[in-house]
């Protein structure tokens, strides 16, 4: 083939590629820390950006083990490009936890005309610290005063 033809097809070929626009997630901070003691809570923003060029939808989630550990608001949400949304997430941890937990928060981005939700995603790092000195044993003391208490009460009647 001659060169002439073989720019001919190639530019016939460029006139039929379809427009192609790209879905995209970016975050700051890039990780979370987190330390709690039990029986409170700490907070944290996650910034979330939609480096594509087209609108797209999010959904911020952590992994299932921890979700009742979290409160993510809000947690489903649609960016125009070059947008961002606050992302206020709170860690209340179970007061049976203690220690250190790396945890995965998930920042993940699909095309609104998408049926099937699929797109690009981020997992961001959740360094959970967990200390519970002291509120077991408070509570393990004043179960045991309120059994003694209600059993000398049991006596009496």
């Amino acid at each position: 083939m001659s060169g002439k033809k073989w720019i001919f097809i190639l530019m016939l070929g460029l006139l039929f590629i379809p427009d192609t626009s790209a879905v995209g997630v970016g975050v700051a901070p890039a990780e979370l820390n987190f330390s709690v003691q039990v029986g409170t809570s700490d907070s944290r923003i996650l910034y979330v950006i939609n480096t594509g060029d087209e609108d797209s939808g999010y959904r911020v989630y952590v992994d299932e083990k921890y979700r009742d550990w979290f409160t993510i608001s809000p947690e489903n949400f649609t960016l125009a490009p070059d947008e961002n949304k606050a992302v206020h997430i709170s860690l209340s941890p179970p007061i049976s936890a203690s220690g250190n937990f790396n945890i995965l928060v998930y920042a993940v981005s699909y095309s609104p005309s998408s049926e099937f939700k699929v797109g690009g995603g981020i997992k961001v790092p959740a360094n959970v610290k967990v200390s519970n000195s002291g509120l077991l044993l408070i509570s393990g003391v004043l179960m045991a005063t309120g059994l003694v208490y209600y059993m000398k009460r049991k006596k009496k009647l």
